[in-house]
């Protein structure tokens, strides 16, 4: 018995020190934003002043991974690939945020296969929990303060049918539950119903009115609408009159029809303590007392617009919003104008308070103060609700566009700007939430801002930038270095338009000018460099020093379903600069990014490029300044895009900028594309036959086609117009392309060789024209299981091609497996990751290429042809290719990636990302084809350290990038060397995570540590050098002493 006890507390301790390196390790190098999505709806708590946000999420729904478009960095080939837009779904999440400063305590996020929600409910006799209500059925109870869920509840465990409502009606803690044609009531502590009433009428909708009552509202045979309010006794069962043993419910006839999914919407239903407001289909509004409906039968007043206001015979009222306590409340016209309300019960009036004539209003919210008691208890007052009234002007040459706020009830405050948003930088308000001097609003591209009104002034508090909650694309620039204007004086001094003269004129009277103080010239230019780029700001985030961290710090330029580009400081997250497209089509989810100069020039750019809304198939390509987000110039391109890339070994020598080319759809459907050379000047013109050295080739997954082109002829002289030829097409019959990948165009070829055991060199097959297409035969479904769930007999092909002849170099199958895949290719060696359906494991494959016999002197075209061999058939006799699987022992993979260093010297690792979110670097040894089995082991393959093959694949945790944290919907994995060759870049997002972290996949061997002792190796040093003139001396003596005797 004391041995058990001595291994377990032996095996706590083990446990305690992993979590200690964790806790060492996080945050010191790696950062993660957690997003909550796109708001939907909050509720206030005023005594620990925080706001309960429910928010949605965009998920990828799509069971093809996207490919990715590259560039190889052959010296006369080129191989890219098209992308196809993903599909998308909703989840959606709870979180808790500090109302002051925005900081998020705490977030749940709820499962993805809940696509709806109905309510988000607080429980108004405890404030510590609430309650939500999703996918119509499921109730979750929750601790407010920790965000714990207590308890969940199925409700079509009791009823069939939809769920609407569910909110706690007493301090006993019942729950009442409306639901088509049945009402449950569930006691909180046990989760079990202690009534239910069915069938209370055939095809109603029930509302809650408060917590005493309920109304339905029904159609009738003859087309009208009827409301009936319900009334229940103190044991939850419906109230009955005894005289006539009839529903003593009141059923009142409304005005006109009402269709039932606008009385969902705020718009169009407003509730207070004493009336119900409803607008109907024929734009008539109901008025209902809900004050006496327990004592006396409800009365409906029936008002219209031309009864309010009969003078304008041909408007109709659009919507209705913001009521308030004293029964006011707005009408928004057709026109746009908006008319204060207020309804007086008395007399059963309606008065018009206040007519606001404004053509560009954009929302209103209402807002109540709050008083606290004695016991310290925060409860609503009896005061009137403010109506605050947000509006917004139109943008006039790139300028404009700002929002200002003012109060229209409960005294003017006069119109206040909104400096931290506007229509150019955020587009739309989506939503307005006011709540005891709080504003919280909510704009188009996702961003949520909060203010406060402190008297007549509006203070900007917080921002958050959801829109990072969906990334498209990125991008990863160095940042600049900290004098660029040393940089811009030497492209002065050395422009390659100028001659050799010109060049030695400038260097000497530089060095005149520098010796004699006259150095006019060169301040004047920093002066126009720094107006040029200004601080590096934007509205929502602060500027960063530009000189810390040189060796690391990148700026990750992103791109977000919102149509919102961000550039981020690779540093800490912050965001540097923002511009948002208020022309992009949200719904192709298709925005990329490429860099067309690099910041070793004086002024960088990128380009994004991204289809136009309302205006298919028209494109926009947009060129930006990576440093401050500033649009310099962009292009529309007419015809539909089907493929953009950049040319990274051919710049422009005006420019700098590197060629880029774009292929589209001219003509319609023609069998070759028209392809666009950018930028297009006199220079380039002459150039334009070196584009045929280059290929690309366009993969149709709804057809299962590659097809293979090159560049035959000048078509569009004056525009950069270039034809097009076909060279070669592959189609795939049965089978599905579900994944593609090539060489990426960033990675740093290590060795053309391997040396050997016996220190022979093994040839690598590198051909960075080789791409690999994975496709599944047509009899797999789409579905769960691993990742997704396929027929038994389903095939997985993996297929190699050389993309500039369309030859199949090999090919791998496997039975069994799902549709879940994904692919990394380096140098000659390409891994992919599926799951086998049968067994229920994860594998991951490697293939690895070699050639017998290689011409080290001889240039090729394309390395597909680097063999001896030619293309008939002797191919595969002189290449070595290994192939072998092993199985992944920590779970199911989502995505791949590979590490990527500067020079390509440290040792190649594949980043794998998990679906629980963790991402781990796997070295490229473990997963080598060539490991031999144990009893095939050589003392070659021990001499050069081949490790012995098992067919399961183990780490220890603390190798774990993410540590104990998890990237929350892990999609993309990216990464970029640093100036530190031992260092890598690593940068991972999903839906809603972003994370960001230094790896050193061969350790930090040109680093030193922080606890580098600096001290101990100045002294060591000194002694070392005292020691070796004291030790010089002594030998000098004792040769001059031995030469004497």
């Amino acid at each position: 018995m004391n041995k058990i006890l001595s291994i377990f507390y032996i095996f706590s301790l083990f446990v305690f020190i992993v979590f200690g390196i964790y806790e060492e390790e996080i945050g010191k190098r790696d950062w993660s934003i957690r997003n909550i999505g796109q708001y939907e709806n909050s509720l206030y708590y005023p005594y620990d002043d925080t706001i309960l946000v429910h928010s949605k999420l965009l998920n990828k729904i799509d069971n093809i991974e996207d490919t990715t478009t590259t560039t190889t960095t052959t010296t006369t080939t080129t191989t890219t690939t098209t992308e196809t837009p993903t599909a998308t779904t909703t989840s959606h999440v709870i979180s808790l945020l500090n109302s002051s400063n925005g900081e998020q305590r705490w977030r749940q996020l709820l499962p993805i296969q809940e696509q709806t929600f109905q309510t988000l409910t607080f429980n108004s006799f405890d404030n510590d929990y609430f309650l939500t209500l999703t996918n119509n059925k499921i109730i979750r109870y929750w601790n407010r303060n920790n965000g714990e869920l207590l308890w969940n509840y199925d409700t079509s465990l009791a009823v069939e049918g939809n769920c609407n409502i569910a909110d706690i009606i007493n301090k006993d803690g019942i729950i009442r539950i409306l639901c088509d044609q049945a009402i449950l009531f569930i006691k909180r502590e046990k989760q079990v119903i202690i009534l239910s009433n069915i069938n209370i009428d055939n095809g109603i909708e029930l509302k809650s009115l408060n917590l005493q009552n309920v109304y339905s509202i029904s159609k009738k045979d003859d087309g009208s609408s009827q409301i009936k309010f319900i009334e229940f006794d103190s044991k939850f069962k419906i109230s009955t009159n005894n005289n006539n043993n009839n529903n003593n419910n009141k059923i009142q006839k409304l005005s006109n029809p009402i269709q039932s999914n606008q009385l969902i919407i705020n718009e169009n239903h407003l509730i207070n303590k004493q009336i119900l407001v409803i607008l109907t289909k024929s734009s008539n509004l109901d008025i209902i007392n809900i004050n006496n409906i327990n004592n006396e039968e409800p009365k409906i007043f029936n008002t219209n617009l031309n009864k309010i206001l009969p003078e304008q015979q041909n408007l109709e009222i659009k919507s209705i919003s913001s009521i308030s306590n004293n029964n006011q409340f707005i009408i928004i016209l057709s026109n746009g104008n908006h008319l204060l309300v207020e309804f007086n019960i008395e007399n059963n009036s309606l008065e018009i308070v206040k007519s606001i004539k404004r053509t560009n209003i954009i929302k209103t919210s209402s807002t109540t103060t709050t008083t606290t008691t004695t016991s310290g208890k925060n409860e609503r007052s009896s005061m009137n609700l403010l109506i605050y009234l947000i509006s917004g002007n139109e943008i006039e040459d790139g300028i404009g566009g700002e929002y200002s706020i003012e109060l229209v009830n409960g005294g003017l405050i006069g119109s206040e700007k909104l400096s931290t948003i506007s229509k150019k930088f955020n587009g739309f308000i989506e939503k307005v939430c006011s709540f005891n001097g709080y504003i919280l609003i909510s704009m188009s591209d996702w961003s949520i801002h909060m203010f406060k009104l402190n008297g007549a002034v509006v203070e900007s508090l917080w921002s958050r930038e959801e829109s990072l909650s969906f990334i498209l694309s990125t991008e990863i620039i160095d940042y600049p270095l900290p004098d660029i204007s040393k940089l811009a004086q030497l492209q002065y001094e050395f422009n390659e338009t100028d001659g050799f003269f010109t060049h030695f004129s400038k260097r000497i009277s530089t060095q005149i000018s520098d010796i004699f103080g006259l150095n006019k010239q060169q301040q004047q230019q920093q002066q126009q460099q720094q107006q040029q780029q200004p601080p590096i700001t934007t509205t929502t985030t602060t500027t960063t020093n530009t000189e810390e961290n040189e060796q690391i710090k990148k700026i990750i330029i992103v791109t977000t379903k919102s149509g919102k580009v961000l550039g981020l400081n690779s540093k800490d997250g912050k965001v540097l600069w923002s511009i948002f497209y208020l022309n992009f089509n949200d719904k192709l989810n298709e925005m990329k990014v490429y860099i067309t100069k690099k910041t070793v020039y004086e002024s960088p750019e990128v380009a994004i490029i991204f289809p136009l809304l309302n205006q298919e198939p028209k494109s926009l390509i947009s060129f930006i300044n990576p440093l401050d987000g500033k649009e310099r110039h962009y292009r529309i391109v007419n015809h539909k895009l089907l493929h953009t890339n950049v040319l990274s070994q051919w710049s422009d020598p005006v420019t700098h900028a590197q060629m880029m080319y774009w292929v589209i759809n001219y003509p319609v459907d023609h069998p070759s594309p028209m392809v666009t050379l950018y930028p297009w000047n006199d220079k380039t013109r002459k150039q334009w036959s070196l584009l045929k050295q280059y290929y690309f080739y366009l993969i149709d997954k709804d057809q299962s086609e590659i097809k293979g082109y090159g560049i035959e002829s000048l078509a569009d002289g004056k525009h950069g117009g270039i034809k097009s030829i076909p060279t070669w097409n592959i189609k795939f019959n049965n089978a599905k392309i579900i994944a593609t990948s090539s060489m990426n165009p960033h990675e740093i070829i290590q060795s053309p060789a391997i040396i050997l055991g016996n220190r022979d060199l093994l040839p690598k097959y590198i051909n960075r024209n080789m791409i690999t297409i994975a496709t599944l035969d047509d009899q797999s479904t789409l579905g769960g299981g691993g990742g997704g769930a396929a027929s038994s007999s389903s095939v997985l092909t993996i297929t190699l091609i050389d993309s500039i002849t369309g030859e199949i170099i090999k090919s791998f199958k496997h039975q069994h497996s799902s549709n879940k895949i994904s692919l990394v290719q380096t140098e000659n060696s390409v891994v992919y990751s599926h799951y086998d359906i049968m067994s229920q494991t994860q594998l991951i494959s490697s293939i690895d290429i070699f050639e017998r016999n290689i011409d080290w002197k001889t240039e090729t075209v394309s390395s597909f042809n680097s063999t001896t061999a030619t293309l008939s058939g002797q191919l595969s006799d002189q290449l070595i290719i290994k192939h072998k699987s092993f199985v992944f022992a920590h779970g199911l993979i989502k995505t791949l990636s590979l590490s990527i260093t500067d020079r390509g010297i440290t040792s190649k690792h594949i980043l794998v990302g998990l679906t629980n979110g963790q991402i781990l670097p796997i070295d490229k040894k473990f997963i080598n084809a060539r490991r031999p089995y144990p009893s095939e082991v050589t003392p070659n393959d021990a001499e050069e350290q081949l490790i012995p093959y098992k067919p399961i694949l183990q780490f220890p945790p603390w190798l774990f990038t993410t540590y104990n944290s998890t990237v929350q919907g892990l999609t993309t994995i990216t990464s970029t060397g640093t100036d530190l060759e031992s260092t890598s870049l690593v940068f991972a997002y999903g839906q809603p995570d972003v994370f960001c972290v230094l790896i050193t996949p061969s350790l930090p061997y040109d680093i030193l540590s922080d606890q580098f002792n600096h001290i101990s190796l100045i002294v060591t040093s000194l002694t070392l050098l005292i020691l070796a003139f004291v030790a010089k001396n002594y030998k000098n003596s004792l040769l001059l002493s031995k030469k004497w005797k």
